[in-house]
């Protein structure tokens, strides 16, 4: 619009003006008959007036700022008038300390006595609930929290609410898992994400095979009674690093293991061996393996009879069979392993050696064990004899 009103000269204003002013005749008419915009006549009109008469000019405009005030004001009060309407219901449904915690908020915006006013509570109310110190049950949340800090930094992170629950429990044995989920979702204490797992078996050869002893039966009522076996791998940049892991079923602690940077026979001899040497078992002990080549092996199998054990295996294609010492594998890989790029294979055996050793053995709950650690688990059984 501006553009084509500054094709006109001045002079061309003028005379239009007049014939508005003297010829007495209609802004539209005018702007008709010059073949001009309307709304630039007016504006040409408005400009006159403010040469000819700038106080008047002043005053037009500041009557104008003063109705769209008007306008505010009356929105403003249409949208109080709304809030005292449904503030008496909206009100009956909150606590009185969420309008506490809400005049705290604006009180240093606004006075604390309008606020109190407007909310209509009582000035003096606010300020007992201001200066009350913390309530029995909130002391009670900070020292809950402190436990799970605790409790997420032993274990990295790793283990999730339940297990985070039971540590709680130990110290406040009333606390209901929906506080602590609570506390946890503030804080952000959560666990790690777990992935798939995958795991496989090589049985392709020609060596002798076992009995399956457990049929997928893997309970036991006393530690010793069976051993289970598996082999993993772990990536690593300088490459793999293999896993043989030996566990009780009955307790469900890694008894043995080893790592290796390959996966012969003698990576599980030799983890076999260090479970042997921890906690000599007796005869008859039944070790259940897959069929993988190494546990059907002259050397393993020389192994197992010298120290009386009886040998297990699953059946050919079955996962199923030996699901008890993989989804140890399953666990770490996602709880720890996952998670991490390692270098080397001596970092990666760092690791192993803090989660079997230190965590899984002796600080991670299990649910199958009534949410108790390996190591009292086994404890418990030792203890037994002397209480009876």
């Amino acid at each position: 619009m501006s553009s084509n009103a500054n094709r006109y000269s001045e002079e061309f204003k003028k005379d239009a003006i007049k014939l508005v002013q003297e010829g007495g005749r209609s802004v539209n008419g005018v702007a008709k008959d010059l073949g001009i915009n309307a709304q630039t006549l007016r504006n040409w009109l408005k400009e006159e007036k403010k040469r000819q008469n700038p106080e008047s000019a002043r005053i037009l405009e500041l009557e104008a700022q003063l109705r769209a005030e008007k306008r505010r004001s009356g929105e403003l009060e249409e949208a109080v008038d709304i809030f005292k309407k449904g503030y008496s219901t909206l009100r009956k449904r909150q606590p009185e300390k969420v309008i506490y915690l809400h005049i705290n908020e604006l009180s240093s915006q606004f006075p604390v006595e309008k606020l109190c006013k407007h909310l209509e509570v009582p000035r003096s109310s606010f300020y007992d609930w201001k200066n009350r110190g913390p309530s029995k049950r909130a002391l009670e949340n900070e020292k809950i929290l402190e436990i799970a800090k605790k409790s997420h930094a032993d274990c990295q992170g790793i283990c999730g609410l339940d297990k985070m629950l039971e540590d709680v429990r130990e110290h406040f044995p009333k606390c209901s898992r929906e506080r602590l989920y609570g506390i946890q979702k503030r804080n952000g204490l959560y666990s790690r994400r777990k992935r798939k797992f995958k795991a496989t078996t090589d049985s392709n050869h020609q060596l002798p095979v076992a009995e399956n002893l457990l049929n997928q039966n893997f309970k036991a009522d006393k530690p010793g009674a069976v051993w289970v076996t598996d082999i993993s791998y772990v990536n690593t940049v300088e490459g793999w690093l293999y896993l043989a892991t030996v566990k009780d079923i009955c307790t469900k602690d890694i008894v043995g293991w080893a790592t290796a940077d390959n996966m012969k026979t003698e990576l599980c001899i030799k983890a076999l061996e260090s479970a042997i040497k921890r906690f000599r078992p007796s005869p008859g002990l039944v070790h259940h393996s897959d069929r993988g080549v190494q546990y059907c092996s002259k050397d393993y199998q020389k192994l197992l009879k010298k120290n009386g054990m009886v040998c297990s295996m699953s059946r050919k294609g079955n996962c199923y069979d030996n699901a008890c010492a993989e989804t140890f594998f399953g666990t770490i890989k996602c709880e720890m392993l996952y998670h991490k790029k390692y270098e080397t294979r001596e970092e990666a055996h760092r690791d192993i050696f803090w989660y079997i050793e230190i965590f899984y053995n002796r600080k991670r709950r299990h649910q199958s064990l009534g949410y108790m650690t390996p190591a009292d688990y086994r404890k418990s059984f030792e203890e037994k004899p002397l209480a009876a």
